[in-house]
């Protein structure tokens, strides 16, 4: 994959998970000046005519290299602008977010928390890309899968493949966005090879970056999917069966449980009953006023 692919996929997954725009800074000035750029800026003349590549002398290719490089580094992200115009202070680390003002910090400590991976499994080695988590950081309803699929290790957002597509439609069903209304991630960050269930390490390793989620986007209301998300969240073993007709308590976050969407497409017959899941995850929703509009 190249830098530009790398660059682009980056700049993707800060809007997916609606984060501020990037500091550009000397290194990653450097990093994204391609050979190949240094060359095509090297090949333009006085005039902007292009010239061709034997008439292009060192001294000149230096000079637009030079040139690109000035123009790169006099970009400044708008979140800096902004606060220079404002005279505000910088966005505080997640560690200075006071608990009771999360929500003025959640992006800057969601990107804290995103910036610094997580390599306490050996499933770090295999994974093809960090799924850390996508939708807005300031929607009061967060969902939880079990680990992401082969897609998603090669797109890096969650819930991307067959089983995402289903569960955006479950939502859009209760009349939920996914891509405002919500914050979706798995109790893994790592696919894990084969697409097989996630080990008890694994779970456990994974569990506090998880728990952090929850603390720096303190939902009002969670969303579990499958068993295996329920079981390492609520520490409980009960089967699918008996959690799905509960409303657990969560540090205080009302929690239900329901039947992962890849359940689904293997078995049809749990599609009604994860429907009156999914109705009773729209009334509680309504009755607690986290979204007005949700409606039977």
């Amino acid at each position: 994959m190249d830098k530009r692919t790398i660059v682009g996929t980056y700049f993707r997954q800060q809007a997916e998970m609606a984060m501020p725009d990037a500091v550009i800074d000397a290194t990653l000035i450097s990093r994204l000046v391609h050979p190949h750029l240094r060359e095509a800026a090297s090949a333009e003349g006085p005039s902007g005519h292009t010239r061709s590549e034997k008439t292009a002398t060192p001294a000149g290719r230096t000079k637009a290299a030079s040139n690109l490089k000035s123009r790169l580094a006099s970009l400044r992200p708008v979140d800096r602008l902004a606060n220079s115009a404002l005279k505000l202070p910088p966005s505080p680390s997640a560690a200075s977010i006071p608990r009771n003002n999360v929500s003025s910090g959640k992006r800057a400590a969601l990107k804290e928390l995103f910036m610094a991976g997580c390599t306490k499994c050996p499933l770090a080695a295999s994974r093809t890309k960090f799924v850390f988590g996508a939708g807005n950081a300031d929607a009061p309803v967060m969902i939880i899968g079990e680990a992401p699929g082969q897609e998603e290790d090669e797109q890096g957002l969650p819930f991307v493949g067959a089983a995402g597509k289903l569960l955006t439609s479950m939502l859009a069903a209760i009349n939920i966005d996914r891509t405002t209304d919500v914050f979706i991630t798995n109790v893994l960050k790592c696919h894990p090879p084969q697409n097989r269930n996630p080990e008890t390490a694994e779970i456990v390793a994974c569990l506090p970056m998880l728990k952090r989620q929850i603390d720096i986007l303190q939902p009002k209301a969670i969303l579990l999917l499958g068993r295996i998300a329920a079981h390492a969240l609520l520490d409980i073993s009960d089967s699918i069966a008996k959690m799905r007709l509960r409303t657990f308590d969560f540090n205080g976050i009302s929690t239900v449980v329901t039947y992962h969407p890849a359940a689904l497409l293997r078995n049809a017959d749990y599609k009604r009953p994860a429907w009156e899941d999914l109705q009773r995850f729209r009334d509680l929703l309504s009755t607690a006023g986290v979204y007005g509009h949700c409606k039977k």
